[in-house]
């Protein structure tokens, strides 16, 4: 057994071998492909991760425009740093898209902050689907001063806590997944989940006790 393999615990060691399973052999071609400057290999990476980044850039930033701009970002910055990806280093390539949207997704809740910008404009309220209540206009009110509220109440929060909640109630990641996106350990992120939704419910207390409104 090399030097190496002994410095690293058996557990870690099946760890990095199920990440490297994780990101399949099509997707290892296509990473060696784009690597090597195939311009159709990238867009196969591309066309298979696009919906995922985008949809938690949205769900953190709350803004299409915003949105898309950092899924560009993303795939800029993963085009130029494809050659410094490696899943042996303990990230499968979703994991590491992750890791940049988050990242940048983060940067630009702070740039709309200095705009003083609100990260749920009116044309994402008029997009929002019609609820089965649409034909009670009262519910469908109350709906869309829920939903304000709850908006309102992620702005409080502090951009890891955010990307946090974002990542565990909206993605549905595990707290394992969440530390390897936020590059944090489980502790602080159970911590920092802990403290955001705490924050959510203390905002949303008014809707909690009348409405039922879990989070």
């Amino acid at each position: 057994m090399s030097p190496l393999c002994d410095k690293i615990p058996v557990n870690e060691t099946r760890r990095r071998a199920v990440i490297l399973i994780e990101t399949t052999m099509e997707e290892q071609a296509y990473i060696r492909r784009a690597r090597e400057g195939d311009p159709a290999a990238f867009r196969e990476l591309f066309d298979g991760h696009r919906q995922r980044v985008y949809g938690l850039a949205y769900r953190y930033l709350r803004n299409q425009t915003d949105a898309e701009d950092v899924l560009q970002e993303t795939f800029i910055k993963a085009y130029h740093g494809l050659a410094r990806y490696n899943p042996e280093k303990g990230l499968n390539f979703s994991a590491w898209l992750n890791r940049i949207c988050v990242n940048a997704s983060i940067d630009a809740m702070r740039r709309a902050k200095a705009r003083n910008v609100g990260p749920f404009g009116p044309e994402e309220a008029a997009a929002m689907p019609a609820t089965s209540h649409a034909s009670d206009p009262e519910r469908t009110a109350r709906n869309a001063e829920i939903r304000e509220k709850i908006d309102q109440a992620l702005t409080r929060l502090t951009p890891k806590q955010r990307m946090i909640f974002t990542l565990r109630h909206y993605q549905e990641f595990t707290t394992r997944e969440i530390a390897e996106t936020v590059a944090s350990s489980e502790g602080s992120v159970k911590k920092h989940l802990f403290r955001a939704v705490a924050a959510m419910r203390k905002h949303l207390r008014k809707y909690v006790q009348e409405d039922g409104y879990e989070l």
